[in-house]
C-alpha cells in the first residue's frame, strides 16, 4: 500500500464523519445523564444505529470488510470517549471534598454493586453517583462497602455535568490519553480505507496485466531467442515452398538445352 492510497475521498470523508458523531454521542455515557448501570442498553441502540448509518451512506459499501473492522473497533472508540469526558472535566474543574453517604442503590444485575448518593460538608446532595468504594477493584468479589453516614473523599464537578469520582479513578485514567488517540487512528485509517473507490483498484490491475495477456490478444507470440542468441518473432515468415523450387529448376534445364551454346557443347 502507498501513501496516496491514504488520500480522503468523500465516501471516507462520510466514513469517518459517522464514527466521529457515534464516539461524540458515547461521550454521553459519561455524565449524570445516564446511570452506568443502565448505560448498557443505550448504548447497544446507538452500536447498531452507527453500521447502519454507515452501510446508507453508499450501498452496498465498496469495502464492507474494513468498514466491519471499523464498526467493531466503535463500541471501545464510544468507552474511550465517555471516560475521556469525566477524566478532562473533573482535572480541569473538579473540587476534591469530604462526603457523606446519604443513600445507597443496588444496581439490578446478576453480582451485587452499590451506588451511592452523596453529600458535600454543607449538606447539599451532590449530583450524580460513586460507583466505587475506595480499596474496591472492578469485577472483584468481596469488595469493601460503605454504609449511610460514612465519610469519603470524593472529587466533584461543581457544574454536576460528570458523577462524583475517587481519586484514584483519576489517576487511573491518565493512560487513556494515550489509548484515545491511537484507537481514533486506527477507525480513521479504516474509514479512508474503505471509502476508496472501486474503479481505482480496476485501473491498477489493468495496468499490471502481464504482456503475454495483450500478446494474445493481437495474435502474436512472444519473441524467443534463437541457437545465434538472436530473438525472433512468432510469427511465421513466408519463405519459398518445395513445389516452388521444383518448378523453378525444371524451368531453368529447359532454357539451357534450347538455348545453341547448350547445342554445340552438346556436340
Amino acid at each position: 500500500m502507498k501513501l496516496g492510497d491514504l488520500r480522503l475521498s468523500p465516501l471516507g470523508a462520510a466514513y469517518l464523519a459517522v464514527f466521529t458523531v457515534g464516539g461524540a454521542v458515547g461521550a454521553l455515557g459519561g455524565t449524570t445523564w445516564i446511570r452506568s448501570d443502565t448505560a448498557a442498553f443505550p448504548g447497544t441502540l446507538l452500536f447498531g444505529a452507527v453500521l447502519m448509518a454507515a452501510v446508507l451512506v453508499a450501498s452496498p459499501p465498496p469495502r464492507m470488510g474494513l468498514l466491519l473492522v471499523a464498526w467493531v473497533l466503535s463500541p471501545l472508540l464510544m468507552a474511550v470517549a465517555a471516560w475521556g469526558l469525566w477524566s478532562a472535566v473533573l482535572t480541569d474543574r473538579g473540587q476534591r471534598v469530604e462526603a457523606t453517604v446519604i443513600s445507597l442503590r443496588d444496581a439490578k444485575g446478576s453480582s451485587r454493586h452499590l451506588y451511592y448518593t452523596l453529600a458535600d460538608p454543607s449538606g447539599r446532595p451532590i449530583p450524580g453517583e460513586l460507583g466505587r468504594w475506595p480499596g474496591s477493584s472492578i469485577g472483584a468479589s468481596g469488595n469493601p462497602e460503605g454504609t449511610v453516614g460514612q465519610r469519603v473523599t470524593v472529587v466533584r464537578d461543581p457544574e454536576g455535568l460528570v458523577d462524583p469520582r475517587l481519586p484514584e479513578e483519576l489517576t487511573d485514567a491518565a493512560g487513556l490519553w494515550i489509548i484515545g488517540p491511537g484507537v481514533a487512528s486506527v477507525i480513521a485509517v479504516l474509514c479512508v480505507l474503505a471509502g476508496r473507490p472501486v474503479t481505482d483498484d480496476r485501473t491498477k490491475r489493468s495496468r499490471r496485466r502481464p504482456a503475454k495477456r495483450s500478446a494474445a490478444k493481437s495474435g502474436t507470440r512472444p519473441r524467443r531467442k534463437g541457437k545465434n542468441g538472436r530473438r525472433s518473432s512468432g510469427t511465421p515468415q513466408a519463405g519459398p515452398s518445395p513445389h516452388h523450387d521444383g518448378s523453378t529448376k525444371s524451368a531453368g534445364a529447359e532454357v539451357s538445352a534450347a538455348s545453341p551454346g547448350g547445342g554445340v557443347a552438346g556436340a
